[in-house]
């Protein structure tokens, strides 16, 4: 889904005023992806995935530290259902865009 026409005139018109103002800083910003394309979707979920598991850890680690039966069972919750949830939503992602092809 495109800008609008009006708003991709305004946004045409301010990448030439930049690259007349600023060359090689211009240069910079077309050269560079932005860090979203630099990462394929399935390396950002596995490390969206390690670090809800590594968060479920530590606050385990805490409850056992603190003898806090409710952090210990909030860190186990943590630890066990954030990594399912983002596998199940890849992989019904991934089931979805098959049947789109």
């Amino acid at each position: 889904m495109g800008l609008p026409e009006d708003e991709q005139r305004e946004l045409d018109d301010i990448e030439q005023r930049l690259a007349e103002d600023d060359p090689e800083f211009a240069a910079k910003l077309v050269k560079t992806p932005s860090p979203h394309h630099r990462l394929p979707p399935h390396v950002l979920r596995l490390i969206g995935l390690l670090l809800i598991y590594a968060v479920g850890l530590v606050v385990v680690v805490t409850g056992v530290s603190l003898s806090s039966i409710v952090l210990i069972t909030l860190g186990a919750a943590v630890a066990a259902f954030g990594p399912v949830t983002i596998v199940v939503r890849a992989w019904r992602t991934r089931g979805n865009d098959e049947s789109s092809v």
